[in-house]
């Protein structure tokens, strides 16, 4: 990017740029952060090295995306991903969830490189150059990460019963709250009225929700979508709300939102899994946040 192209942006336009560019470099720094807790648990040790390098990647791809931003504030890289409250990221909730299992781990990578897929595809039409260069470029190592996640899919799929039912269970567990991966970016509108999105977040929702459904039913895995987790709301040290999304029986259930209806997949209802572009997150997301910013609080001044 240069000085010239950003002083040529109104400030409504910078600051529906900056929302968009902001959601998916955090996307991309929680999803990496989660991915690199396997490093030295994995099944394998080929897996190992696999899933730390995806973990790599997308740490890599979210710096790429926090040097736009930095241009657009001129500030510092470090300060945009380390530097800001809890309530001040942007990701979607499914990345911030706890590992748990292979299984879960497994169907949320599937998910969710399909859906990065998806979108930088979208991205390389995008008005702002920078944006739509950086895209041709993370392309190639997003569809390797998905290469993987869909032999990893594939495998489990077609192994032993008891592998094969934790993947359903897990499949079930992620699906319908990956949706909100195409939660609404904030000023939205504004972003696609200058061209920065090419596609809405709800037209690539629909994409992405042909694509994984039927690729999960090719597999010969069954629906058994678990409702998204609704919970108490609850403070975060900056003031911001977080979804607390523990179980609680007094809470009602959702209902699962995701259906087949003549012939197509669609999400009835509310969007499972959003909030997170608000900055509303899970209980969970406290923890990672204090371990992923905590050197930096402490030594905001350090250098590598």
């Amino acid at each position: 990017m240069n000085s010239q192209s950003v002083s040529e942006l109104k400030e409504e336009q910078r600051t529906s740029l900056r929302s968009v560019l902001l959601g998916i470099a955090d996307d991309e720094l929680i999803m990496g952060h989660r991915h690199s807790e396997w490093t030295g648990w994995a099944p394998h040790i080929e897996e190992d090295i696999a899933f730390s390098s995806i973990a790599q990647d997308e740490i890599g791809h979210a710096n790429l995306y926090y040097q736009l931003i930095a241009e657009l504030d001129q500030t510092s890289v470090d300060m945009i991903a380390l530097g800001r409250t809890a309530g001040q990221y942007t990701n979607a909730v499914i990345c911030e969830r706890p590992n748990r299992d292979w299984a879960f781990t497994l169907a949320r990578h599937f998910l969710y490189e399909v859906a990065e897929r998806i979108r930088l595809e979208s991205f390389r039409s995008s008005s702002f150059k920078p944006l739509a260069d950086a895209s041709a470029k993370l392309l190639n190592e997003e569809r390797y990460h998905e290469m993987h996640a869909d032999a990893w899919l594939r495998r489990l799929a077609s192994g032993p019963v008891e592998g094969r039912t934790q993947l359903e269970t897990a499949i079930g567990d992620a699906l319908g709250e990956s949706a909100g991966l195409f939660e609404p970016y904030q000023l939205e509108s504004e972003a696609l009225g200058s061209g920065f999105l090419p596609s809405s977040s709800m037209e690539l929702l629909h994409v992405w929700l042909e694509e994984v459904c039927s690729r999960i039913e090719d597999a010969g895995l069954p629906f058994n979508i678990s409702p998204a987790p609704i919970g108490e709301v609850v403070p975060t040290a900056s003031g911001a709300l977080m979804g607390d999304a523990s179980s609680d029986e007094s809470v009602p259930a959702a209902k699962p939102a995701i259906q087949r209806k003549d012939g197509l997949w669609i999400i009835e209802g509310p969007l499972p899994g959003s909030g997170g572009r608000l900055g509303q997150h899970s209980a969970e997301f406290q923890d990672l946040w204090d371990d992923l910013t905590r050197t930096y609080r402490e030594e905001p001044q350090a250098t590598w």
